[in-house]
């Protein structure tokens, strides 16, 4: 009598419903898109568009950005090398 031992690997992946619905979203073109939002926007007054809210948002930060870096940059330009070497 010969036993025999056999060993099976085997992947599965299976999508969640949110990955399948953003993957079917990802297909729809940006008309489609668009057009639907504007529908669900009229249909539901508790929805608010917020495209403005954001933008302003990313101003600021970018703002705020641009004045740390020349912050950094006019320190870096007060900054001396010399001060710290050893010449001798």
């Amino acid at each position: 009598m010969a036993l025999r031992q056999t060993l099976n690997l085997k992947m599965l992946q299976k999508l969640s419903p949110q990955q399948i619905q953003l993957m079917k979203l990802l297909q729809v073109p940006t008309v489609a898109i668009e057009s639907r939002i504007k529908e669900e926007l009229e249909r539901n007054p508790a929805l608010e568009e917020g495209r403005e809210a954001n933008e302003d948002e990313y101003a600021e930060e970018q703002d705020e950005y641009t004045d740390v870096a020349k912050e950094k940059s006019e320190a870096e330009n007060e900054f001396d090398f010399s001060d710290y070497s050893d010449d001798e």
